[in-house]
């Protein structure tokens, strides 16, 4: 027997052993309803700064397929962003060639109902960028490095949330 038939026969065990152990896709559906549709009953609330509007309108788009947040939104998710940049690479001359943009975004899941949270956690990204001669270039890349790590907080904070409601009872029942 060859090593990769092992290594296949290995991979089919756990595929097998999967279902017995209680793994469920967190995106499944179950009796109708699905961590997605729980999701898509989600209002989002942040800061009318630059960054602040980015993350909400991001989050908003992930989290429903139209992008809006619903009219009836029984949880609502406040985001408190704070971004800044730090100088990575400085030259001799004290020219900063290359730079770190950090968001770092604690939040909270709030009942609308009760006002009361119920859950809070924290998501952050870092990404990168060259700093160049041109200063249209430097802006261009500080707004890129802004969008991409408020798309990534998004993406991580969706998780998070999904990962709250896959283990708790479904949202979209309480809502019919």
């Amino acid at each position: 027997m060859s090593w990769s038939d092992m290594r296949a026969g290995a991979v089919l065990l756990a595929l097998l052993a999967l279902p017995a152990c209680g793994f469920t896709p967190m995106y499944a559906t179950h009796n109708n309803t699905s961590v997605a549709a729980d999701l898509s009953m989600l209002d989002v609330s942040a800061p009318g700064s630059e960054i602040g509007r980015a993350l909400k309108y991001d989050l908003l788009d992930i989290l429903s397929s139209s992008g809006n947040p619903p009219a009836n939104a029984l949880y609502r998710v406040e985001l408190v962003p704070t971004f800044y940049e730090e100088d990575v690479a400085i030259e001799r001359d004290a020219e900063v060639t290359r730079k770190n943009a950090v968001l770092v975004v604690p939040f909270r899941l709030i009942d609308v109902e009760t006002g009361k949270p119920v859950m809070r956690s924290v998501a952050r990204s870092r990404t990168s960028y060259n700093r160049v001669e041109s200063e249209f270039a430097n802006i261009t890349a500080a707004r890129d490095a802004e969008a991409r790590v408020a798309r990534d907080v998004a993406a991580d904070i969706k998780l998070q949330l999904g990962v709250h409601f896959s283990s708790q009872p479904r949202v979209a029942d309480a809502a019919l």
